[in-house]
């Protein structure tokens, strides 16, 4: 019981559940105390989201820099191949997402046409914005640090990077990660508040789409490795389920990463000294069914509030960043949605007022962190199609 209720998932159920409530005995709420309830209840969603898109740079940079700098024991084509197959499946998986929401959301009627509209107050009574780093200023430092270090073998510099992640997915699980329900519980107040909470059942049926998606990708990727290696990748998937359900419960790559390696071990087909090198680095680097989500959502979202799809343009960038954001969201739960939270606002939300975008933030982080379970277990699974494809360079390039 106790495993369960520290679950994020389980938490942010919990959340949604008690912001809905609060948001329905606000409306019953009679003169002041209306007011009253509507500020302290903006004051909890504004302090919280601006506490969380503080600490998004700090995700990519704590992430991204020491990722790179593992890289440099490793053979230059071996990493360039691995580099380039997982921003592929990535990438390709966006793609893939991207196409069968625009096929797919319009048909699930998402806007609702008979809620009842109830005005916030215009102006709260405490504000604190805390000053940020552009997100994608912060990714390219994080790159060239890492590459400069690779290049320099600053390996003091290298050992420092690594405590510095490590600190910053402490502050992740202890800052972060306690007050994401607040956030989410004080968004969805407003949101039923305003009358918008019918609109939310449809996301059940987006997130079906979304799980189906994955399992597609799973099985293209799958297929696709075993034209390449000329091996039968049923050989790798089939000994993936614990992996795929552990990778369910615990919504992260790095505490999977063992039962994945105890998985692969029993394929006859990958050798081990390959799975020991790939499965790691591709942990680090491979977010194929993160990224199918996130495309979906935004999608999904996008259409319930502004009533058409986002522009297609828009999207393709979105995914061509969002996959190379992905290097650093490993470890983190729900840490991709987090990390492409401002290139979202900046790329596909660009026309939106900073009342919309918080609300459309708002329903996707919950939305997101709630199913993030099923990406992180596409992920993992997936990771076995990559590896068995890494074996067969390595026997190419004769360097296994």
């Amino acid at each position: 019981m106790k495993k369960i209720l520290e679950s994020t998932a389980v938490r942010l159920m919990v959340a949604i559940i008690i912001g809905s409530l609060l948001g329905g005995a606000i409306i019953h709420l009679k003169g002041p105390a209306t007011e009253v309830a509507l500020q302290i209840t903006m004051i909890v969603k504004h302090l919280t989201s601006q506490i969380i898109f503080f600490m998004v740079p700090l995700i990519i940079l704590g992430c991204v820099a020491p990722s790179i700098t593992r890289f440099s024991g490793n053979v230059g084509s071996l990493l360039g191949f691995t580099l380039l197959l997982a921003y592929l499946s990535s990438i390709g998986a966006a793609l893939f997402s991207i196409f069968a929401s625009r096929a797919v959301v319009p048909e699930l009627h998402m806007v609702a046409t008979n809620s009842i509209a109830r005005e916030l107050p215009e102006k709260m009574i405490l504000t604190l914005n805390f000053p940020t780093v552009d997100t994608m200023s912060t990714l390219l430092f994080a790159m060239l640090l890492g590459l400069g270090v690779v290049w320099t073998r600053f390996k003091s510099l290298a050992n420092f990077l690594e405590k510095f992640q490590t600190m910053i997915l402490t502050i992740v699980r202890k800052v972060l990660l306690p007050i994401l329900p607040f956030f989410v519980g004080s968004n969805f107040a407003l949101i039923t508040y305003k009358g918008q909470l019918g609109q939310m059942q449809t996301f059940i049926w987006v997130v079906l789409l979304i799980v189906l998606c994955q399992f597609v990708w799973m099985f293209i990727m799958y297929f696709i490795a075993s034209i390449y290696s000329r091996r039968n990748g049923w050989l790798v998937a089939k000994y993936y389920p614990k992996a795929y359900f552990t990778a369910l419960g615990t919504m992260s790559s790095a505490a999977t990463l063992p039962f994945a390696l105890e998985c692969i071990a029993e394929s006859p087909i990958v050798k081990k000294d390959t799975a020991d090198f790939a499965l790691p680095l591709f942990s680090n680097l491979h977010l194929c069914g993160s990224v199918i989500a996130e495309m979906s959502l935004v999608s999904a979202v996008y259409y319930m509030m502004f009533g058409s799809l986002p522009n297609m343009y828009s999207m393709l960038l979105f995914a061509v960043l969002a996959c190379v954001i992905a290097i650093g969201s490993p470890g983190v739960p729900g840490g991709l949605n987090m990390s492409c939270i401002t290139i979202l606002g900046s790329i596909v939300l660009v026309d939106q007022s900073p009342e919309a975008m918080a609300e459309f933030f708002g329903i996707m982080t919950a939305i997101y962190t709630i199913q993030d379970g099923f990406g992180t277990a596409c992920n993992v699974t997936t990771d076995g199609a990559l590896a068995l494809m890494t074996d067969k360079y390595l026997a190419k390039k004769n360097l296994a």
